[in-house]
């Protein structure tokens, strides 16, 4: 992908975003941008599943690594912002690489196959546990699960955290990920939190990280 080209795409959707809504907040910004950037460009995945497109910012983040002939397929069911990514991956030459899936993500993903490498959880937080197991089966062993916002504004940290919903679900699905004997996984505090789940290849014998290592309970 060339890089001037997907600086230029970036920085559309940035004005377009802050312009034309009130939910630029759900942007990824510039840093959490180039660590989705350096970690596609590491993995070199040949397919891609996003949950959440909002307006493409990770979704070209996530392209700039893809090999040759590989695919992004990007969910999302809010169709009032769909030019703005539409003509983003256009300005980042990248259109024949995406295919945004116009949906309900539940809906969805049992008619998405995969294997995919990498697995980018952006959307509802109530619904990453369902997320998490509708696509499980679909990432390759030795692949990766993305998601954002586990931090959520440091409420999962907190000794007696808020009630409501969002809240339980997001320490809910920590907790679900931390206790996965099929999976190692570190929670990065860039932006609001960004967890990094692997796939093992094959079933453990032991654990490497357990659920005190992000100060849960079993």
């Amino acid at each position: 992908m060339d890089t001037e080209r997907l600086r230029a795409a970036l920085e559309f959707i940035e004005r377009e975003t802050h312009l034309r809504t009130k939910s630029y907040r759900m942007l990824s910004d510039g840093i959490q941008g180039g660590f989705l950037q350096a970690f596609s460009l590491m993995i070199r995945p040949e397919a891609v599943l996003e949950i959440g497109t909002f307006t493409g910012y990770a979704t070209l983040c996530l392209a700039r690594g893809l090999r040759e002939g590989g695919r992004i397929d990007t969910i999302e069911k809010d169709d009032e912002l769909t030019d703005i990514y539409t003509r983003a991956f256009a300005i980042a030459g990248a259109s024949d690489s995406i295919r945004p899936v116009k949906a309900d993500a539940l809906e969805a993903l049992p008619g998405l196959s995969g294997p995919y490498d990498i697995v980018y959880i952006d959307a509802d937080k109530r619904l990453y546990h369902r997320f998490y197991d509708m696509v499980f089966d679909k990432v390759r062993p030795g692949g990766y699960i993305l998601a954002d916002n586990v931090l959520w504004s440091g409420k999962t940290a907190l000794e007696s955290p808020p009630s409501d919903k969002q809240t339980a679900a997001i320490m809910d699905f920590n907790s679900t990920v931390a206790a996965d004997p099929r999976t190692e996984c570190v929670i990065i505090p860039v932006r609001d939190g960004l967890a990094v789940i692997h796939k093992k290849e094959t079933a453990p014998k032991n654990r490497i990280f357990s659920p005190a290592s992000f100060g849960m309970s079993e």
